[in-house]
């Protein structure tokens, strides 16, 4: 995949894959990433984002599912930090 070609967003899975996926686009320098998490994940996605002091959190959106029972859906993007950027 060439440096111009953009990748989708990260689906949050309770198998915990995405945390690969997000270490290797935060390798790659990709900005900003998107991810995509419902249930209990996006509650795991929080604490694993609230851990990381070298990730931002540059917009998080919730919005109900079109199947109601799927419950509530969480997108964060987010965006690593630069040297210049932290208080």
């Amino acid at each position: 995949m060439s440096q111009t070609e953009r990748k989708g967003p990260i689906f949050c899975g309770a198998d915990g894959k995405w945390k690969e996926e997000l270490e290797k686009r935060l390798k790659a320098l990709e900005n900003p990433i998107t991810l995509l998490a419902l249930g209990r994940v996006k509650y795991e996605l929080l604490k694993h984002l609230e851990k990381r002091k070298d990730i931002r959190i540059i917009k998080i959106e919730t919005k109900y599912m079109k199947k109601r029972e799927k419950g509530l859906g969480l997108k964060i993007t987010v965006g690593l930090y630069h040297k210049n950027e932290k208080d």
